[in-house]
């Protein structure tokens, strides 16, 4: 089956470029700047690229043709959150356009995929898709994690430190993180033709946990002898401790702080009755995807 993803500017899109194509799932990835993406991966990728810009529609727009047509599009949602307008908008203009090229294609199957922080602001893109008449899946899911996650550089530079410091509520936060391979290959192994028509589903990982439990788990898999000891503080004074104690990067902070806002535990029983599929457990995930 040939298969048409947008959004490869997402940790999810990345990871799918060098691991969703298969034998019999032919991969094509559209970038809108294509040397540039390709000399940020750090993965070599397996999918075949093309410069397509779907915000401007430029003439490699117009004449993008895969030859024997699509059975499958995926659109992996870029944009840092649907909450804000700018991006919204821009949501919006590259998924329309994006439609237009799926059915130029001879696709009408879409399988859009968005954070579980986007959940508040899901219904303008289910707007378009009910407007454009495509037979879609609206995926929700736990945030991602393994090799170059936003989670992954969190909790490497919280450990290379020598102490800890966190607010409880911020600690506490419980979610089911979910390994991008696994996601993959859970996108692999649905059968889009005859499930989730229609529908929004949610997904996570194997286990559900504390952001202080996840922290916990890094530690004994990947640093059983670092000594870190932590200490609890106010919420107020938690940016400025990260910024100069961790060298954490404002803008990883910030994404992990807002993703983790909107994160709670998903209960996957909901699409497990239709497909067999097994997680990849936590501690072999942050072992291996490193």
């Amino acid at each position: 089956m040939e298969v048409l993803i947008a959004g490869l500017n997402s940790y999810l899109g990345r990871r799918a470029v060098g691991h969703l194509n298969q034998d019999d799932f032919h991969v094509h990835g559209i970038v809108r700047d294509l040397s540039l993406f390709e000399s940020s991966m750090s993965e070599t990728p397996t999918a075949t690229l093309d410069k397509v810009d779907l915000l401007r529609k430029d003439q490699a727009y117009d004449s993008f043709r895969i030859q024997d047509g699509v059975g499958l599009s995926i659109y992996i949602s870029h944009v840092p959150t649907l909450g804000e307008t700018v991006n919204l908008n821009l949501e919006l203009i590259t998924l329309k356009n994006f439609i237009e090229l799926m059915k130029v294609n001879q696709c009408n199957r879409l399988v859009y995929i968005a954070r579980l922080m986007d959940k508040p602001y899901i219904h303008y893109i289910e707007s378009v898709l009910v407007t454009a008449d495509v037979d879609y899946t609206i995926v929700l899911k736990n945030l991602a994690i393994g090799k170059g996650s936003v989670l992954d550089r969190y909790m490497h530079q919280l450990i290379n430190g020598r102490y800890l410091a966190y607010d409880h509520r911020f600690a506490k936060v419980k979610f089911s993180p979910v390994s991008a391979l696994d996601l993959l290959r859970w996108i692999y192994n649905v059968n889009w033709d005859r499930e989730f028509h229609r529908q929004t589903i949610e997904i996570g990982g194997p286990t559900t946990l504390t952001v202080q439990d996840m922290f916990r788990l890094y530690k004994k898999v990947l640093y059983p002898n670092a000594t870190v000891k932590s200490f609890k503080l106010p919420q107020f004074v938690m940016r400025f401790i990260f910024k100069k104690l961790y060298h954490i990067h404002q803008e990883d902070l910030i994404e992990f702080r807002r993703v983790m806002k909107r994160e709670y535990p998903i209960d996957n029983r909901s699409w497990k009755n239709k497909i067999l599929f097994v997680f990849t457990p936590l501690e072999q995930v942050i072992l291996q995807d490193q």
